[in-house]
């Protein structure tokens, strides 16, 4: 079963709006049927789940604290369109924990040992040679007006998510629309924060291992090296500012972690493809203009700009516990300036409805405050305290389970700075199954490579 997990993961669509988006994904009943089988032919493993009392405190004092916050909003402002309401908003937020509670379940009983870690890692292969082939391959097509419209249309009703009172799917799938790659995912950006956060780490990790001691690793590392390239394409296909930010970011974190007979080569490699795209951007004119509308479009940077200094604002202005949980959308309109108002995507959409968090760190600080993201990442802290510890331990190994573990432990070196990087410029999806899914793979990998020396 823990080969079946990322790729349910990875199919996003909601099928009600009454609950958080997590529990309304097919992945939430298949993920529970799968708990409860092995925990029925294991049932000594449901002591390893239970909650311990600090932890259950802990999330009291969230919930309180939130419900405070949430009642101080209802009383201060009242019934409004930017904000979740007291009571969906607060129950959005327990179904948050709760979400969280439950892929730190999953990952706890389904990876246990070398095997599952092996597992879980050729799924996350498997599952992304598919969906390139069958998702992300007809959707190119598509891009470019050849006929795979019936196909990609077909997936979409399926499995595509959408936003509501968008016309970006009106002739059956985002593609078909709007002729951008998006996957399953409900617009490009969502795509590229799927494949670079998700997959990208353990990828650029793999090309990194020496292999002559796994069978058939220089194949496996000749197919991840196809796989990047294909994924640079796609990311840049997706013609979006996260795109072309995720592009670099790999490049620069495959780079950066290369062995150093090799990171010469890979810098000079690197620095002519700037040069190649930099001067496509002057003299090729389909370049020039693609980069013109999708990467220095003003109308999407005033709205990011624009929504950061407004959450920016209201974190300063609530620094220690924030405003609550869904309740940032008043005080980000409080707090925009006036030069980020005057675009279509703000006049129809966003003064109409709650503004959307467009960077995802400063919405942790608004919505959390100090206390809650601090303590965060004093956690995280010690994680990678933990990582470095036991990756020192592994590095001159050569039995095949301490690979791996070296394997997964090098990429969570690459996933946090990214992902954080990326939080601090843009949305990531951060509580998505397929994040929370690799967020406690890294950690069961790293307690089981300490158990394991």
């Amino acid at each position: 079963m823990v080969g079946w997990l990322l790729p349910f993961a990875l199919l996003p669509k909601t099928f009600t709006s009454a609950l958080f988006e997590n529990f309304a994904q097919i992945a939430f009943p298949v993920f529970l049927i799968f708990l409860l089988v092995q925990l029925n032919f294991k049932p000594a493993l449901v002591q390893d789940i239970l909650p311990e009392r600090r932890t259950l405190q802990i999330w009291g004092a969230l919930i309180v604290v939130q419900f405070i916050l949430f009642g101080w909003h209802a009383l201060a402002y009242g019934d409004s369109d930017q904000t979740y309401g007291l009571i969906h908003g607060w129950f959005t937020f327990v179904q948050l924990i709760v979400v969280i509670w439950f892929a730190y379940t999953i990952q706890k009983i389904f990876i246990r040992d070398a095997d599952s870690v092996f597992k879980f890692l050729a799924s996350l292969i498997i599952s992304l040679v598919v969906y390139l082939v069958v998702v992300i391959v007809p959707q190119l097509a598509v891009s470019f007006r050849l006929p795979f419209t019936g196909w990609t249309n077909f997936l979409a009703g399926l499995f595509e998510r959408h936003w509501d009172s968008r016309a970006w799917y009106d002739a059956g799938s985002y593609v078909a629309t709007q002729h951008r790659i998006n996957g399953f995912e409900p617009e490009a950006p969502f795509l590229v924060m799927l494949l670079g956060l998700v997959f990208g780490p353990i990828l650029v990790s793999i090309v990194q291992e020496p292999m002559k001691r796994l069978k058939n690793g220089r194949r496996l590392q000749k197919l991840v090296w196809v796989l990047i390239a294909v994924l640079s394409l796609v990311f840049l296909m997706a013609r979006s500012t996260s795109g072309y930010l995720m592009v670099a970011l790999l490049g620069l974190f495959t780079v950066l972690f290369a062995p150093r007979s090799t990171r010469k080569w890979l810098f000079f490699a690197g620095a002519i493809s700037l040069a190649v795209v930099i001067s496509a951007y002057f003299f090729v004119p389909v370049v020039h203009d693609i980069f013109e509308k999708w990467l220095f479009a003003k109308q999407g940077t005033d709205n990011r700009l624009g929504g950061a200094i407004g959450l920016l604002q209201t974190f300063i202005h609530h620094p220690f516990f924030g405003v609550g949980f869904g309740n940032e959308g008043n005080f980000i309109e409080q707090f925009l300036p006036e030069w980020s108002k005057h675009n279509s995507e703000y006049i129809n959409f966003y003064s109409k409805t709650a503004y959307p968090v467009l960077n995802d760190f400063l919405g942790w600080l608004a919505r959390f405050g100090a206390i809650v993201v601090i303590s965060a990442i004093w956690l995280l802290g010690g994680l990678i305290v933990r990582a470095v510890n036991v990756y020192r331990q592994l590095i001159q190994s050569d039995k095949p389970e301490q690979i791996e573990y070296r394997i997964v432990i090098r990429a969570f070196f690459v996933m946090v700075p990214l992902t954080l990087m990326v939080a601090m410029i843009t949305q990531i999806n951060a509580f998505s199954w397929p994040m929370l899914l690799m967020y406690f793979f890294y950690w069961r990998v790293i307690h089981l490579a300490e158990a394991s020396l």
